[in-house]
């Protein structure tokens, strides 16, 4: 019996093994996992949705975030919501929505088109997700949403959290952000459905993210009422809290998405990328759109 061959068939086994676990190792700690979030997809007709939307590729992204205002009244006729569901996948658990003004229905209705309620939250490895229904109680932050809110908070098993609602509630009476509202948001401010209006976000939520943001967590919160003015808003404040916002206005020539980018072990990153060019490099590598 050839004993030398035996000892180094059995030894190149061993290191096919060892390569091909290492290999995958490698590659798991390299996965970069990406997220698109789009907002304000509506045109001025109810049968259809911005064009260049139906252009991207989600299969891309592991997670499509929706800020609302999907289309002209979603919830009016079933056919609109079912071509909704044929564009964002609606009951997957990874695709979220947080609902806007156009978005109106019944908590019921939602929970049917979408097998989510309107406050919700979704972890995905290291990232906690929540969405939030801003149409709630005129923008403000009450009852079961402020004590889902504050309790998904309390019980954070991860190390980033992005949080979506369709007003950018921040806003209000923030010291520099209140008077940005009319250069900014869609909505004027105001004390209506559609309007930008005040709210409790800076009593009653923002303390809660000041004190995560100080344990070392990271947050993220973004609003989707844009697009009209501008597609895309950033503000990183005196804690370290990320405040982000974007949104489609199909005739403007500024649009963009918002794409988040996260690698094991590390923080999230984003960007805002010109819709036409997301369409033309989607399917590359979007490390192009330089994450920060």
């Amino acid at each position: 019996m050839n004993y030398k061959f035996i000892v180094l068939a059995l030894g190149s086994v061993f290191f096919m093994q060892w390569s091909c676990t290492k290999s995958n190792t490698t590659m798991s700690q390299k996965r970069t996992d990406h997220f698109i979030y789009l907002s304000h997809t509506l045109i001025d007709t109810n049968d259809s949705i911005y064009d260049k939307v139906y252009d991207i590729d989600f299969s891309n992204f592991e997670m499509t975030l929706l800020g609302g205002d999907l289309a002209l009244k979603p919830f009016w006729d079933d056919a609109v919501l079912a071509h909704l569901d044929t564009v964002f996948n609606l009951k997957s658990p990874n695709t979220l929505w947080s609902v806007g003004n156009h978005d109106r229905t019944s908590k019921e209705r939602f929970y049917k088109a979408t097998l989510k309620n309107k406050f919700h939250a979704y972890q995905r490895d290291d990232i906690t997700f929540i969405q939030l229904d801003s149409q709630d109680s005129l923008s403000a932050i009450v009852g079961e949403q402020k004590d889902f809110l504050l309790h998904t908070l309390d019980t954070l098993k991860t190390t980033s959290v992005i949080i979506m609602a369709h007003k950018l509630i921040f806003m209000n009476d923030h010291p520099v952000l209140d008077n940005m509202i009319k250069e900014v948001c869609n909505g004027h401010k105001g004390d209506c459905y559609h309007c930008h209006n005040g709210n409790n976000f800076r009593t009653a939520v923002y303390p809660k993210l000041v004190a995560l943001q100080k344990q070392g967590i990271q947050i993220i919160w973004v609003g989707g009422d844009l697009g009209y003015r501008t597609s895309e808003f950033e503000y990183v404040d005196e804690h370290n809290i990320t405040f982000l916002g974007n949104g489609f206005w199909y005739p403007k020539p500024w649009n963009k998405a918002l794409l988040f980018s996260k690698r094991k072990d590390d923080r999230v990153q984003y960007t805002f990328a010109p819709i036409d060019s997301l369409i033309q490099y989607q399917n590359t590598d979007l490390s192009i759109f330089n994450f920060r």
